[in-house]
């Protein structure tokens, strides 16, 4: 233990020294200047009047800096929403893009060596070329496009945090794109292991390990986003980790009509993980949601058509026993700083030894991993198929094709059709339950010899009653092993008791959804303390404010703030009551309060309630409501360093919602005033019954330039349930987006002149 806690204060010393030497060299560059404030006349000045276009291209933007790129044909499309991403985001596609490269070190020093040498051992961009080289030509086209558009971009003006950071700009490739692609398809499996691997080694794990099959994953907020774990966090931090998502078929519609909303769930920051973007080609119109740096609608519409998503949290991977195995081993070169770091990787037929990895915090044993990551597909055609579905025969077309991260896909379409399907390939694992996190390499041989495609696995179409739900819920029926760690079903339930209460429903009743905070779970284990507490006279304002509760996590809510002040002592003494020892310090928040006072004694429970009450007495007078405890907070990523943090701007404001509510807000058990790092950042609802019935907002705003009046202006609109309309008609266009960009081809190089003709 002792010699842990030396190790982990040396290193964290070192990543101190290596900050200050960060923020003093931000310093100089960038002197006590201020961000200037930019309007959105501002900042479209500073995009490009030319690009690699066949024809002029235009892009339109509304005041929210919300683009819609006209385009004469797919290619050119493309280029423009490249320009897009890179005039909006591009020093946060730099950040994951060298994130994907293990290439942080570069810019942050032996702070980000521990991350870069996490990420080299993984190595995201292992199957590039072998996957690009699957890509039809359209795709290609279209990849090589988007890159074209945001070199393009980029060559107009660079972001602030280039001169700050003293980054020099390095052109974008289809190899680039792909690597961050496969960031983004980080194994959801990997925060659950990272967990539960140091309990291993208890005598109790066989146990435990029974007890977990079936129980909610990990909390989110397990993994704190700083410089200290930015090897713990950063490899997971852009997989799609949660989300919401429905459609409702026409006879459950006012219209008659399908209708689709989506809010994905992820880590709240700013800029968003999220932005909203729409094309048109001849062929083609679509709006939707996009990630920064991938040519892809994650959520969209188009005018047959709308679709969204959840993470399946399938396990796309194994953790491998290769003990005894043949391995080879991989040479690396990290530059950290001025210096730079040698690095050896061990492989084996089955993938890296990851064993050698702080971060998947095991202690003993030789173990690879196998990841489908590595192997090569091509997810963007799949995307790219999505965009032109007209029916659910070409959306299940589409999604059949797509590996990975595991998605639950949602479909409607105008003719009536609804539907959900499984998008990823699973091998072929057994249905019982494996004796351990770790199987044997034989074992790993025969489950990944085939694996599954989504027709194969669960689907659901057009449905008797009515509507189609995910949220991150278990499959039902599925053949094989897909995952042991879905997301407690709490989101699930609930959308479907608010859909099946209701016919005749509007976009305006799936927004009102999307901001539900209601929990049916927190309600019952409220009815059963104020149960135990009536049983022997336990009394007082928060035991009061606990038995009327609606059982709410709405801002104003004096009865939420009473439940979650009592959790943390509660759950203290309980434990440390329980006859058996329970899994993890970082369960899932509420299944660990559930089970334990499930488990309990009356007596037990009456002894720490009444513990849990006394405790919570104080804090109850001094916050008075949730909102007050409970809050989110936008900040731009360089306030983490001491000089910047005054001179950027930081929202933060009272929130609603809780971990397992459908207006998904995470928070620890705490009784001290916190923010939110992970929970709904972006609404998404398409009416197909009008080609102008989409909507969508962000938490926060489109732009992550430091200063842009757009980096948070969409907050207000966000905390009233509205969202901003994207419309596909010409009229409806001209009117609410009225700021135009055009876009020249870039001139064609003279031809050379001619030879002689005696040549």
């Amino acid at each position: 233990m002792a010699s842990s806690t030396f190790t982990d204060l040396s290193r964290r010393t070192r990543q101190a020294f290596s900050l200050a030497g960060l923020t003093a060299s931000v310093l100089r560059r960038s002197g006590l200047k201020r961000f200037p404030a930019l309007s959105v006349e501002q900042r479209l000045a500073m995009l490009p009047a030319r690009a690699p276009v066949s024809a002029p291209l235009s892009i339109r933007w509304n005041d929210h800096h919300i683009p819609f790129v006209e385009a004469a044909n797919d290619r050119d499309a493309a280029v423009g929403l490249g320009i897009v991403h890179g005039h909006l985001r591009l020093a946060q596609m730099e950040l994951m893009r060298r994130v994907a490269l293990g290439r942080v070190s570069e810019v942050a020093g032996t702070a980000a060596l521990e991350l870069d040498k996490l990420t080299r051992l993984i190595d995201f961009p292992r199957a590039t070329a072998a996957s690009l080289a699957m890509m039809p030509a359209a795709t290609r086209d279209w990849v090589d496009g988007f890159a074209d558009g945001i070199n393009a971009a980029a060559e107009a003006r660079l972001p602030p945090e280039f001169d700050m950071l003293g980054l020099g700009f390095a052109p974008w490739t289809a190899e680039d794109l792909f690597a961050v692609s496969r960031l983004c398809s980080a194994d959801y499996a990997w925060r659950v292991w990272r967990t539960l691997n140091p309990l291993r080694e208890d005598p109790e794990w066989s146990r435990m390990w029974g007890e977990l099959i079936g129980i909610a994953a990990v909390a989110d907020e397990d993994i704190p986003i700083d410089a200290a774990h930015l090897d713990e966090a950063l490899p997971s931090a852009f997989d799609r980790a949660g989300s919401n998502a429905f459609a409702v078929a026409g006879s459950r519609t006012r219209s008659g009509t399908p209708m689709l909303a989506c809010d994905p769930h992820h880590i709240i920051a700013a800029p968003n993980l999220w932005l909203i973007a729409g094309f048109r080609t001849p062929e083609l119109s679509v709006w939707g949601f996009m990630i920064p740096a991938l040519p892809i609608f994650g959520v969209g519409r188009n005018q047959h058509g709308a679709w969204g998503g959840t993470n399946l949290h399938a396990t796309s991977s194994e953790l491998v026993d290769v003990a005894g195995e043949a391995l080879t081993d991989r040479a690396v070169t990290i530059a950290a700083g001025k210096s730079t770091q040698p690095m050896t990787v061990r492989e084996s037929v089955h993938g890296p030894i990851v064993s050698d990895a702080q971060a998947f915090n095991m202690t003993t044993g030789t173990v690879a991993l196998k990841w489908l990551g590595h192997r090569p597909s091509d997810e963007f055609t799949p995307f790219r198929d999505l965009m032109r579905a007209y029916s659910w025969q070409t959306f299940a077309d589409a999604v059949d094709r797509y590996a990975l991260p595991g998605l639950n896909m949602i479909w409607a379409d105008p003719s009536g059709s609804i539907g959900k399907m499984i998008a990823a390939h699973i091998p072929e694992r057994p249905l019982e339950t494996p004796a351990d996190l770790v199987i044997g390499a034989a074992e790993a041989e025969r489950q990944w010899s085939r694996l599954l495609t989504g027709r194969e696995l669960p689907m659901v179409v057009d449905p008797p009653e009515g509507y189609v739900v995910s949220s991150n819920e278990e499959p039902v029926a599925s053949p094989v092993t897909i995952s042991l760690f879905y997301a407690s079903g709490h989101r699930f339930q609930r959308i479907g008791e608010m859909l099946s209460a209701g016919r005749d429903f509007t976009a305006a009743d799936l927004k009102a959804m999307q901001q539900d905070v209601f929990h049916a779970g927190a309600l019952a284990v409220a009815e059963k303390l104020r149960i135990a507490a009536s049983d022997v006279g336990l009394s007082g304002p928060v035991m009061e404010a606990i038995a009327t509760w609606d059982g709410r996590y709405a801002v104003d809510s004096v009865g939420a703030l009473a439940f979650e002040l009592v959790t943390e002592p509660l759950v203290k003494s309980l434990e440390e009551r329980a006859a058996v020892r329970f899994v993890s310090p970082h369960w899932r928040p509420f299944s660990r309060l559930s089970r334990l006072v499930d488990g309990a004694t009356k007596a037990d429970l009456v002894a720490a309630l009444g513990i849990a009450l006394e405790a919570a007495a104080d804090p109850f007078a001094k916050h008075k409501t949730w909102g007050a405890l409970h809050k989110v907070r936008l900040s731009h990523p360089l306030t983490k360093l001491p000089w910047l943090a005054s001179r950027l701007p930081v929202i933060e404001f009272p929130s609603g919602g809780s971990n397992d509510t459908v207006m998904k807000s995470m928070h620890p058990i705490t009784q001290k005033p916190h923010a939110s790092n992970f929970g709904a950042n972006a609404r998404f609802v398409a009416d197909l019954a009008h080609e102008d019935a989409t909507w969508a907002v962000l938490l926060g705003g489109q732009d992550g330039w430091p200063g842009s009046r757009t980096m948070f202006d969409m907050i207000g609109a966000w905390k009233r349930g509205d969202q901003i309309r994207l419309p596909f008609s010409q009229s409806a266009l001209a009117d609410a987006f009225r700021h135009t960009t055009a876009v020249a081809p870039v001139p064609a190089l003279s031809a050379p002149p001619a030879a002689p003709a005696d040549a």
